[in-house]
């Protein structure tokens, strides 16, 4: 019970409730998380095994309730508590408040920048996976539960999953101009025509833009 509401703890439960209080509540956001993520599994035919070098987890649904706007949220994660450590290290970096704060005070506002701030939906399943992982499709695939699939995108709950999307985001942020700060490597830095500098941080999936347009 969060905010009142009921929580489930499984899409069997989510969908029982649905029925209990004549509502598609949960349903729905079970199926919007589902268009979402359904590109992070590459389904195998039927009969066809995954590689001997992949690990076989098991996914969940995790259900909450946003306190902004007490909507209802679900989320598909992987038990990447079970599988092996990975080889390379899974750290990812993050800004820190006083980067935030000197981006703002002594580049941003002495320029004149607008300051944009976004965040990247699901912003995991745009990398790619940097381990072997293969599951057995569960109760919220609808038909086509108990076949198997190969993760191809990186999905939240994988150890390596964090470490998979800094990477990625830096090739993004490099491939449009930008150059990592040495002070804090989540600092982005963009010249400008008139040889201003245009800074913009990541903290994880949201990013703050500064800009002259």
């Amino acid at each position: 019970m969060k905010f009142g509401i009921e929580v489930p703890k499984t899409v069997n439960k989510a969908l029982a409730l649905d029925k209990k209080n004549g509502n598609t509540l949960w349903a729905d956001v079970i199926a919007k998380e589902m268009k979402d993520v359904k590109v992070a599994f590459n389904i195998l035919p039927d009969g066809e095994v995954a590689p001997t070098d992949y690990q076989q987890i098991l996914c969940h649904m995790v259900f909450d309730i946003k306190m902004k706007d007490f909507r209802c949220k679900a989320r598909l994660v992987a038990g990447g508590d079970t599988t092996d450590i990975p080889k390379v290290m899974p750290y990812s970096s993050v800004a820190s408040q006083k980067t935030v704060r000197l981006a703002l005070m002594t580049l941003a506002a002495p320029n004149d920048l607008e300051v944009k701030a976004g965040d990247i939906m699901n912003a995991y399943v745009t990398a790619p996976v940097t381990e072997k992982i293969w599951t057995v499709l569960g109760p919220e695939w609808g038909d086509q539960q108990g076949k198997k699939a190969i993760v191809v995108p990186a999905l939240y709950g994988l150890k390596s999953s964090g470490a998979a999307f800094r990477a990625h985001l830096a090739d993004c942020m490099r491939h449009c101009g930008y150059t990592s700060c040495k002070a804090d490597p989540d600092l982005w830095l963009k010249s400008t025509t008139d040889m201003k500098l245009e800074p913009s941080i990541i903290r994880m999936s949201s990013a703050m833009l500064t800009t002259s347009w």
